[in-house]
């Protein structure tokens, strides 16, 4: 998941909605905020164009064949109206 930072305005729109909250339900928000710190942060793994590299090779058409397929698929509804 991608790690969101919050500016101040953001903080103020967030507490705005959090502020009416029970003292229990802020509790129980605050609790998992906290364990949420304490757990590691996902590892960022940087994906590289290269391991794409195959990624349809287990496709039994062939580019061609495939390449008909999608442009087949499309649907066009354009209905050229004249100037008269």
């Amino acid at each position: 998941m991608k790690i969101v930072d919050l500016n101040n305005e953001g903080l103020e729109s967030w507490w705005a909605l959090l502020r009416h909250l029970s003292a229990s339900s802020k509790l129980e928000l605050a609790s998992r905020l906290i364990d949420s710190l304490k757990e590691q942060e996902p590892v960022d793994e940087k994906k590289e164009w290269k391991d794409l590299f195959g990624a349809w090779a287990d496709e039994k058409e062939s580019a061609e064949e495939l390449i008909r397929m999608i442009r087949g698929s499309r649907f066009v509804n354009r209905e050229i109206e004249s100037f008269d």
